[in-house]
């Protein structure tokens, strides 16, 4: 955490400043860019418990804001999000009935309808509220992935008993390599190739072809294989049908986590305010509405293992990263209210003291461990530029004027570039499929370099064009997609350019030069259009409104 920004509180923190498990104080729309230069594709899983947006004044916070500026705020935070996390890192949110549906809306825009996970249903409370029209005893958490199928394949099941295994695993012909289950050797047909259909015999002589609408699994040279090898079970007898036979050994053993959470398994927020009493028993006011540690644990074992980085960035009462610091996960916690150091600090030295509520017991969590604690202000960024300033007056300031800049105002009028390149919401391809991608629109390519490529690639972010790279005419209403090219690779990755706007060299860093103008592209990825990187010639970085996706097709 070098950033001039992040201050280290050594007097908050258990451990030094290099310490893997951060707690930063501050707003987290403004951390969390930052954040993305030193942790994006590092954060294997995001838990937040943001406002719910549902009219009331809490002790910490103020949850009364218009639901455009509500939905305005996610959709921020989001973005960010998705850029921190790892290529099968999972998103988890806790929401309630009020806004669950426009949430999941906006939460579709940032990381695509087809990598929505799920939506559990929690029963955080277990008491009836009889003055109401129904008793809301549930909320949701939304769960999305940056990769559906990367996360489905790296998520981890839900363990099994003993007595399940035995009861799926045997071995009636004793075969040295130990139990195992069998499983059809047929399957759908759909995508089948001629060589997988075919007759086997089976040892007692009996003929069996796959069933109607169906082929067998392997081409017939593989299934002789298979059957030499011992893995094709015909029956004691040797005259049942085929079938392929899974050993103990090799399996990947557990259940597929269910979308229907009992308080009584995973907690409730009374449960979890009963805990924070016995951790605060002096204070008058803690806070409201806490998730408990069972709740967080069942997440960070399915979406997590030991060493992942973990992010919560609506910290509240620092159920989030107490619960990670207990399963051995490494974490960033981020909160602006008083509740970081009233609440979370302490707890979270108790934590590491061995403090034994929440999971405590079932992890066997005896204690251990530091933490890094830091504040996050602006404006040492700014004294620090001063100082720079000060100190290099001897350096010759040159000023740089890109893309005839002064004419487009003259052509487009005072808002030149805002006015002609912003994207409406109605106007967003469909994410994810390609053949709702206007191949007629205008597109720009631009060389990416290899030491920010993981920024463009499967997320969202901020482009600079400037020099004799770019053309000193621009058609900016025209202007729809950008695609990076990365050398060596070619281009790939699709995005759509959100808005256009007049920035400056190295805007939001101590070398911003105001003197000197660029051309500024917010984009936001859609998809990618090539299942690998494609080689494009370099010449089209160069143009814009002669440059089309379908050309780039061809």
């Amino acid at each position: 955490m070098k950033d001039i920004k992040f201050i280290y509180e050594a007097d908050s923190s258990m451990g030094t400043s290099d310490s893997q498990n951060i707690l930063i104080k501050g707003n987290n729309k403004e951390i969390l860019p930052s954040l993305t230069k030193e942790f994006g594709g590092r954060i294997k899983c995001v838990y937040i418990d943001p406002p719910y947006n549902n009219g009331d004044t809490y002790h910490y916070y103020n949850d009364n804001v218009s639901e455009a500026n509500w939905l305005k705020d996610i959709h921020y935070v989001l973005a960010y999000l998705k850029m921190l996390l790892t290529k099968d890192g999972s998103v988890w949110i806790s929401i309630d009935d009020s806004e669950m549906a426009y949430l999941k809306v906006e939460a579709d825009k940032v990381f695509g309808r087809e990598n929505h996970a799920g939506t559990i249903i929690w029963q955080q409370r277990k008491t009836r509220e009889n003055r109401a029209v129904f008793s809301y005893n549930h909320e949701y958490v939304l769960v999305y992935a940056k990769d559906i199928a990367k996360f489905k394949k790296s998520r981890n099941l839900l363990p099994v008993g003993k007595d399940f295994i035995s009861s799926k695993y045997k071995n009636p012909d004793n075969d040295p390599r130990g139990p195992w289950q069998s499983i059809s050797a047929s399957v759908q047909a759909g995508h089948a190739v001629p060589s997988q259909f075919y007759t086997i015999v089976s040892p007692s002589g009996i003929e069996y072809n796959p069933p109607k609408g169906r082929c067998w699994v392997y081409n017939e040279a593989k299934m002789k294989d298979e059957i030499a090898s011992g893995n094709i079970w015909f029956g004691a007898s040797g005259s049942n049908t085929p079938r392929i036979k899974k050993f103990l050994s090799t399996a990947k053993i557990g259940l597929t986590p269910q979308t229907l959470w009992s308080g009584d398994e995973y907690g409730t927020t009374d449960s979890a305010k009963k805990h924070l009493l016995t951790l605060f028993h002096e204070q008058e006011k803690i806070f409201d509405t806490p998730k408990p540690e069972e709740l967080i644990k069942h997440i960070l074992e399915i979406a997590t293992n030991e060493g992942d980085y973990v992010l919560d960035c609506y910290l509240g009462s620092g159920t989030t990263i107490s619960t990670a610091h207990k399963l051995k996960r490494k974490y960033i916690g981020v909160e602006i209210g008083d509740q970081m150091t009233e609440l979370v600090v302490t707890r979270l030295k108790r934590v590491i003291e061995g403090e034994q509520g929440g999971i405590s017991t079932s992890v066997n969590w005896q204690g251990g461990g530091d933490f890094a604690f830091f504040t996050f202000d602006k404006t040492k960024e700014e004294i620090q530029k001063s100082t720079l300033k000060n100190d290099s007056q001897s350096n010759k300031k040159v000023v740089y004027h890109q893309l005839d800049l002064f004419s487009l105002f003259d052509e487009y009028g005072q808002k030149p570039i805002t006015e002609n390149c912003m994207v409406r919401d109605s106007e967003y391809p469909h994410y994810g499929k390609r053949s709702f991608v206007d191949t007629s629109k205008n597109v720009l390519i631009s060389l990416v370099k290899k030491d920010n490529e993981k920024i463009f690639l499967d997320g969202s972010a901020t482009i600079y064009y400037t020099g004799k790279k770019f053309p000193t005419t621009v058609a900016l209403n025209k202007l729809y997609y950008f695609m990076p090219y990365i050398k060596g690779k070619g281009v790939r990755d699709l995005f759509i350019i959100k808005i256009a706007r007049l920035g400056y060299r190295k805007e939001g860093t101590l070398e911003e030069d105001k003197n000197d103008l660029r051309l500024v592209f917010e984009i936001e990825h859609v998809g990618k259009l090539f299942d690998d990187y494609k080689n494009v010639k370099l010449e089209i970085w160069r143009t814009f409104t002669d440059t089309t996706i379908s050309k780039i097709l061809e």
